[in-house]
C-alpha cells in the first residue's frame, strides 16, 4: 500500500513542471475528457489486462481443448460455459458492490482482489494441462475471477464520471481491448506463453488501479448517489434497459461463436497456418483501437442507440457475407470496413447500459450487461460448434466452418430491428445528451 500511496500522491499532486497535465483528480464541472485525461487512462487500464486474458483464454484455448477433446462440439460447450456462470456471478457481484457499506476498501475494490488472482491462476494452470478434466476446471476457476472482478470494476466509471463521459470515457477501454486482443493473438511463439503473459499483465493493470481507489476513498463524491434496488426494481423501472439486455445477449452470441471458431475456421477451414490466423485478427485489433474513439465521437453526435444501430446493420450483413468467399483474399476485403462496424459495437454497450440504469444501481446495470452477455456466450459457441459439426455435407470446401457465418451474423441484424424503437424513445427523452 506504501507503493500506491506513493503513486497516488505523485500523480494527484504532480511535479510543478507538468503543471495540471497529469493531476489525478474526480471530474468537475464542466471538464472534458482531456482534463480528466489521467483518471481515464487508469481506470482503462485493466481492461487492457482483462482483454488480453480473455482474449488468450477463448481465442488460444480451444486450439488447446480440441487437442484434448477432439470434437468442436466439446470445445465448444467448455467456452461456452463461461455464459453460464455470466448468468449468476456478475449479476451478484455487480449488486452486492452497489450496497457494501462505506469501508476503506471501497464498494469495488474487494472484488478486484479476489477476482484478479483467481483469473490469474486459471491462465496459468490451462496451457500445462494433461487432461480435459483439468483444464476445464481451469477454464472454470477463470470465468468465476473474470466475473467477479469485472461488473464491479466497470461501475467505477459510473462511480467517477458524470453521465455526459459515459461514451467518450469507453473509447479508452475500448482501445485498451483491441490493444489486449492484438496483444494475444500475435504471441503464438509458444504455446503456454499467451496465457502467462496475459496473467502478469492482469496483476500489473489491477496494482495501476489502486491508486483510483484511493482517491476515491479519500473524496466525497457526489457524482454517484447510491440508492441500490433490486434487479426486478431495476427492469421494472427501465422498459429500455430490459431491451438492452436482450439486444446485448444477441450482440454476444455472434461475438463469442466468432472468437471460438475464428482461428479453427482458418486453421482447419482454410487449411492456412496459425501465424496467419494471428495476422488476420491482428487486422481485427487495429480496428478496434482505430473505431473506438471514432464511436464516442460518433454517439455524442448522433446518439447512442442510433450508432449501435447502424453499426449492427454493417456489422451484421458483413458476416453473413462471409459464408460466400472459400479462401482468404475475399474475406480481407472486406473485414476493415466490417471489423471497423464491429469495434463500435463492442465500445458503446456499457455506456448504453449505464444511460438507461436507475442512478445509484450502475453496479447492477454492469452486472446485468454481463447477465445477457452469458446468454450469448453460453449460446453462440454451442450453436457455431454444432452448426459446423452437421454442415460439412454443405461447406465442403472449408469443412463444414464457413456455416459459422450465417449463426453468427442473423443475430447482429435482429439486434438492429430491435433497437429501432428504443432509437425512437431515447431521441425523445435525449437521454444521450
Amino acid at each position: 500500500m506504501h507503493v500506491s500511496d506513493s503513486l497516488v500522491e505523485r500523480l494527484t499532486h504532480g511535479h510543478e513542471r507538468h503543471g495540471q497535465r497529469w493531476h489525478l483528480h474526480l471530474p468537475r464541472e464542466g471538464e472534458s475528457t482531456t482534463q480528466i485525461r489521467p483518471l481515464l487512462v487508469l481506470l482503462a487500464l485493466p481492461t487492457l489486462g482483462l482483454a488480453l486474458a480473455i482474449s488468450a483464454l477463448t481465442t488460444f484455448g480451444p486450439v488447446i481443448l480440441i487437442k484434448l477433446a477432439e470434437s468442436p462440439t466439446v470445445v465448444g460447450a467448455l467456452i461456452g460455459g463461461e455464459g453460464a456462470l455470466a448468468l449468476v456471478v456478475p449479476i451478484a457481484a455487480g449488486t452486492i458492490s452497489d450496497r457494501l457499506p462505506p469501508s476503506p476498501l471501497g464498494r469495488r475494490l474487494p472484488f478486484v482482489l479476489l477476482g484478479a488472482p483467481l483469473a490469474a491462476a486459471a491462465l496459468v494452470l490451462l496451457p500445462f494441462s494433461s487432461s480435459i478434466g483439468i483444464a476445464a476446471a481451469a477454464v472454470l476457476v477463470f470465468f468465476v475471477g473474470y466475473y467477479i472482478y469485472y461488473p464491479p470494476y466497470r461501475a467505477l466509471y459510473a462511480d467517477l464520471l458524470p453521465r455526459r463521459l459515459y461514451a467518450r470515457a469507453q473509447a479508452g477501454q475500448a482501445i485498451a481491448r483491441g490493444a489486449g486482443l492484438g496483444f494475444a493473438l500475435l504471441l503464438g511463439l509458444w504455446q503456454p506463453l499467451p496465457f502467462l503473459i496475459a496473467a502478469g499483465i492482469l496483476a500489473l493493470t489491477t496494482i495501476a488501479l489502486l491508486p483510483v481507489f484511493r482517491l476515491q476513498s479519500r473524496c466525497n463524491n457526489a457524482t454517484l448517489p447510491y440508492e441500490p434496488a433490486s434487479l426486478r426494481q431495476i427492469l421494472l423501472k427501465s422498459p429500455g434497459l430490459r431491451v438492452f439486455s436482450v439486444v446485448n445477449a444477441l450482440w454476444e452470441f455472434s461475438f463469442a461463436g466468432l472468437k471460438s471458431f475464428i482461428v479453427l475456421y482458418v486453421v482447419r477451414g482454410l487449411g492456412l497456418s496459425a501465424a496467419v490466423a494471428s495476422a488476420v485478427i491482428a487486422v481485427v485489433a487495429v480496428a478496434y483501437i482505430v473505431g473506438a474513439p471514432l464511436a464516442g465521437w460518433l454517439a455524442d453526435r448522433y446518439g447512442l442507440v442510433r450508432v449501435l444501430r447502424l453499426a449492427s446493420l454493417v456489422y451484421g450483413a458483413g458476416l453473413l457475407i462471409g459464408a460466400l468467399p472459400h479462401t482468404l483474399p475475399p474475406l480481407l476485403i472486406g473485414l476493415p470496413v466490417v471489423a471497423l462496424a464491429g469495434a463500435i459495437v463492442l465500445t458503446l454497450p456499457q455506456a448504453l447500459a449505464f444511460t438507461l440504469a436507475p442512478v445509484g444501481s450502475e453496479g447492477a446495470a454492469a452486472g446485468l450487461q454481463d447477465f445477457s452477455r452469458g446468454v450469448g456466450v453460453v449460446l453462440g459457441p454451442i450453436a457455431v460448434g454444432v452448426a459446423i459439426g452437421i454442415s460439412e455435407p454443405l461447406f465442403t470446401s472449408t469443412h463444414g466452418y464457413a456455416s459459422m457465418w450465417p449463426v453468427i451474423g442473423l443475430p447482429v441484424l435482429l439486434a438492429a430491428f430491435l433497437l429501432k424503437p428504443l432509437e425512437a424513445a431515447t431521441t425523445r427523452s435525449d437521454v444521450t445528451t
